[in-house]
């Protein structure tokens, strides 16, 4: 495998976007730079047209259209049960056990609802963040700062000091 070109080299550690060799395991010495801000890289993110990629961004807009129909849904429901549990524990209701227990009930499930919600949007804003993350760290420009191995420049100390004997 012995000589490849650096440019070479540096493009296969950006797009693999590791540090290290697949073959000897190698770590190499490098600086990794990001070639977008980070507000910058979500809109390029957001517009890229690879077709690898579109599977993300078909993931945003539909957890985006989705986001737009469930929180007006969650707000709807959640008021007709502080509503509903409002008219059920009302004074008139006090001797009525079941009544009561529908109060308790419809504030439990508001609550249920609204905490099943937030559990959804934590969610999903993981999984749009990982997905750009692995792809800002991918998208990042590589430059080798030291090629030559640290045991190799050893060896090569190591025999011109034979030598010179």
């Amino acid at each position: 495998m012995g000589a490849i070109h650096l440019k070479c080299l540096e493009r296969w550690l950006e797009e693999s976007n590791r540090n290290n060799c697949e073959l000897c395991g190698h770590v190499f010495r490098m600086e990794r730079t990001p070639r977008y801000t980070v507000s910058r890289s979500v809109i390029v993110w957001l517009c890229l047209n690879q077709n690898e990629h579109q599977t993300y961004v078909r993931n945003v807009k539909a957890d985006l259209l989705r986001c737009l129909i469930i929180t007006p849904v969650t707000i709807a429901c959640s008021y007709i049960c502080v509503v509903a549990a409002d008219f059920y524990a009302m004074s008139n209701y006090d001797n009525f056990p079941p009544a009561r227990w529908t109060t308790y009930s419809l504030l439990s499930m508001m609550v249920l609802l609204i905490l099943s919600f937030f559990v959804w949007i934590y969610m999903v804003l993981q999984y749009h963040q990982k997905a750009w993350f692995h792809w800002w760290q991918k998208t990042s420009s590589v430059k080798i700062v030291d090629l030559i191995p640290e045991s190799t420049a050893l060896t090569r100390n190591d025999k011109r000091d034979v030598s010179q004997v």
